[in-house]
C-alpha cells in the first residue's frame, strides 16, 4: 500500500467526511440527482478505507487526533 504523510491523511479523511455530510444533506434534502447516490456509496467506501488506514497508522505514531474528532463525531 502507498505511503502518505499523516498530516495529508487526516486533511483527506476530513474532507471525505464533509463530503460525505453535504451528500447526506443533498439526499435528506430531496435536491439529489441519482449520481449522488453512487457518489455516496463511493465516499463512504473511501472513508473507510481511510479509517484503516489510519487505525493502522495509529499503532506506530504517537499522539494521533482520534479518527472520530477528525470526522466530527
Amino acid at each position: 500500500m502507498p505511503q502518505i504523510n499523516t498530516r495529508t491523511m487526516q486533511i483527506a479523511i476530513q474532507a471525505v467526511a464533509a463530503h460525505i455530510r453535504d451528500l447526506r444533506a443533498e439526499l435528506a434534502d430531496g435536491d439529489a440527482e441519482p449520481e449522488d447516490y453512487e457518489a455516496l456509496e463511493k465516499a463512504v467506501a473511501a472513508a473507510e478505507d481511510l479509517e484503516r488506514a489510519y487505525d493502522a497508522e495509529a499503532k506506530t505514531v504517537l499522539n494521533l487526533t482520534p479518527y472520530d474528532e477528525l470526522v466530527g463525531d
